[in-house]
């Protein structure tokens, strides 16, 4: 049986000037992100498909380099603003 895991990201650096899908993660938000790979169930994890927001794909390329996967975006993965 798989399991589908939900991961939100984690605090982003929030700036006024740019487009909310474009903010990345905060430097609290990459340690966060990092932490996470010490869960037990990180590594059963076999797919990451984030949205295509920076933030998402940041928190995704934490765990894809931890697991050696690739991050397969779904832009119409997206937060309902």
């Amino acid at each position: 049986m798989s399991i589908a895991y939900y991961i939100t990201h984690p605090q982003v650096q929030i700036d006024a000037d740019i487009p909310v899908s474009e903010w990345g993660l905060s430097e609290l938000g990459r340690a966060r992100a990092n932490a996470m790979l010490d869960q037990p169930w990180v590594g059963s994890i076999r797919c990451i498909v984030p949205s295509g927001e920076r933030k998402a794909i940041e928190t995704a390329e934490v765990l894809a380099g931890r697991l050696n996967l690739t991050v397969e975006v779904r832009e119409r993965m997206h937060e309902n603003d």
